[in-house]
């Protein structure tokens, strides 16, 4: 019910400004996917147009990390259906609010208010600087782009952002072996603990996460604390003030010239030579303790000169907010570990841009592709400028690999767009992607990887929100052992997951939330509902 509520009260203030989306409300969901591939020159009821692609190569997946065992005692058993965690339910009056505020901002329905950029206008010019290029794109077997230096050199460019030689990269795959490291981490910290966490739940995460940072506090370590203003409203709050109350430094985040957007970043950063990022917050859900569901999601533990550009947006984002005697973040100009062979990018998009950079450096990265571009995202809805990228892969004889949530595990919160996620795929998988759905609990990685060389992972979603209101960090890895050991856990993932048959009947019809929630996100995506934003 509260993600019913949270959704249609934007939707019923931001769809009458909507106007071109007005006349399609009515409009047949296949229909519109077959006019769609009709305009890229492909068919959902034919062969795919690209052939000769090899089979994905199964690698061996790794073994599954040891459950941490949750507290001693009954538990109670875990939700039904995906179902979030219930926070306090006058909170969502608060998500109620900035949702409103932020549909009619950028709508463009209030004359005095900057509207946002629409997705095709995005689109459009990610894919121009996407594309340009020194290199022609290579066709399939050939050796990829991610290996030539100056291909590397102007990614760099692209995103602003450098690939920092002499890091070390450990994928943390699933909640038990991410919490591991980052307890263990906290618990041996000398100087300093900073955390940006979109939420902490009040669950025993959340209460264990607590008590360590309260005891480390005692030992006079450096303890920072960034979350989200609004998501601090239904969670955590009891816990941010037990914090205060001992001397931690704690900010709720809201910007000043867009106060309705969100912190969606998720990282630990310790003693300034560790840092762990990726797509898990600190609940139950992700790291599997106590009795909840079991989120499949991914972080990465890094070292290295990135740590120091960690610490640089970590300073970027607080420093600014620091009042009533909170501190200043100081970054040091070295780490004291080093010496590995990855190289890593630090990316930090804070929206609406026209340059969102960790969308161009994914893009880059499928234009350099020659072998196989695989992508694990929880929400991918299809954003203009990826439908092209995924598009000329295939074209080129790239192997293109989707996995993303069903109907089914899709959580509680997401159900509402999970028919605008499955009209998407449909899309790809007509461009002779495979599309694997997600079956059982919910999948919440966010990673993609290219040839066995190139891996971008974080707290990026392939959906609206990341484009529109969600502040966000990735890394990007050159390195082919780590990203190999990520393309070993998505061998694993999609070997247990279904394969979408784009020619599959659909299976019951959308309900009125299915095409109030299409409406509404295809009409911030594909305006005129086209598939391509360059003609």
């Amino acid at each position: 019910m509260r993600n019913l509520f949270i959704l249609l009260a934007p939707l019923i203030v931001a769809l009458p400004c909507q106007t071109y989306a007005a006349g399609n409300s009515g409009t047949d969901e296949e229909t519109k996917i077959i006019r769609t591939a009709s305009e890229m020159g492909i068919s959902i009821t034919e062969d795919s147009p690209v052939y000769g692609s090899p089979a994905f190569e199964r690698v061996p997946a790794p073994s599954k990390p040891q459950e941490i065992p949750g507290p001693s005692g009954q538990q109670p058993a875990p939700p039904a259906g995906n179902s979030m965690p219930l926070g306090q339910k006058w909170g969502y009056l608060v998500l109620a609010y900035h949702a409103i505020c932020a549909g009619i901002t950028d709508s463009g329905f209030i004359p005095w208010a900057d509207s946002a950029a629409g997705f095709d206008e995005i689109s459009k010019e990610s894919l121009i600087a996407a594309k340009e290029s020194r290199y022609a794109p290579r066709g399939a077997g050939e050796d990829s782009l991610l290996n030539e230096e100056g291909f590397i050199q102007e990614m760099e460019t692209l995103t602003g952002s450098k690939f920092n030689s002499g890091g070390n990269a450990e994928f943390l795959i699933n909640g038990p072996a991410s919490f591991a490291v980052k307890d263990r981490l906290m618990r041996e910290a000398q100087k300093s603990i900073y955390i940006a966490s979109y939420a902490f739940y009040d669950d025993v995460t959340g209460n264990e996460t607590v008590d360590i940072l309260l005891a480390k506090k005692k030992e006079g370590v450096d303890i920072k604390v960034i979350v989200d203003n609004k998501m601090a409203y239904i969670f955590g709050g009891r816990l941010l003030k037990k914090m205060e109350a001992a001397g931690i430094e704690v900010i709720r985040y809201a910007e000043t010239d867009r106060p309705h957007d969100y912190l969606h970043i998720k990282m630990l950063l310790v003693d300034g030579n560790y840092s762990v990022i990726g797509g898990m917050n600190y609940g139950d859900v992700y790291s599997h303790k106590g009795n909840s569901l079991k989120w499949r999601d991914t972080d990465v533990l890094y070292t290295g000169p990135a740590v120091i550009e960690s610490m640089k947006v970590f300073a970027k984002i607080w420093n600014p907010r620091t009042k009533g005697g909170l501190r200043l973040v100081t970054v040091p100009e070295n780490t004291d570990i080093g010496g590995g062979q990855a190289r890593i990018s630090v990316l930090y998009s804070n929206p609406p841009t026209l340059k969102p950079v960790i969308l161009l450096g994914m893009l880059k990265g499928i234009y350099g592709a020659t072998k196989r571009v695989n992508i694990e995202n929880a929400y991918i809805l299809a954003i203009p400028a990826l439908t092209q990228a995924i598009f000329d892969a295939r074209t080129r004889g790239v192997e293109v690999n989707i996995l993303t949530n069903s109907k089914e595990s899709i959580d509680s919160d997401g159900k509402s767009m999970a028919e605008a996620i499955l009209n998407s795929v449909k899309l790809f998988a007509a461009a002779g992607a495979n599309v694997y759905l997600k079956q059982g609990q919910t999948l919440h990685s966010k990673f993609m990887t290219v040839d066995g060389v190139y891996c971008s992972v974080g707290s990026y979603n392939l959906h609206p929100r990341s484009e529109r209101y969600d502040t966000e960090m990735n890394i990007g890895i050159i390195d082919p052992s780590s990203t190999a050991r990520i393309d070993a856990a998505f061998a694993g993932d999609i070997a247990e997951a279904n394969k979408l048959d784009p020619n599959a009947p659909r299976q019951g019809k959308p309900s009125w939330l299915d095409k109030i929630v299409e409406n509404f996100f295809f009409a911030q995506l594909l305006p005129g509902r086209r598939g391509l934003a360059v003609p």
